[in-house]
């Protein structure tokens, strides 16, 4: 798994990228998207930083529900602890399922 986190560091300029605002810092912050996951019917999406943040730790990943809003995707914070350790979870199995396969090749 920690692998994972070290390629991530690694990532180009190319790859994917989302811009959220931040109203506490009252600034635009670029996230690499690192998934898209379906859990329980429900839409996620797994974002790190693009730079250190004072608040996020470099292993640490955000998790945000996506639903429709009136101008696209919209990106809404996970009140539920379990559901929200179940969406981690979910995120991490896919991860080592993705090591598998490169230590396979």
């Amino acid at each position: 798994m920690a692998d994972f986190f070290e390629d991530q560091n690694n990532m180009e300029e190319d790859d994917d990228i989302i811009t959220l605002y931040n109203e506490e810092r009252d600034c635009d912050e670029d996230f690499y998207h690192l998934a898209t996951l379906d859990v329980d019917d429900k839409w996620f999406v797994v974002l790190k930083p693009v730079e250190e943040l004072p608040d996020i730790a470099e292993d640490e990943v955000l998790i945000y529900e996506v639903r429709d809003g009136e101008d696209g995707d919209v990106f809404v914070a996970i009140e539920d602890e379990a559901l929200l350790q179940k969406v981690f979870d979910e995120f991490m199995a896919e991860v080592e399922s993705l090591e598998d396969e490169e230590g396979e090749e």
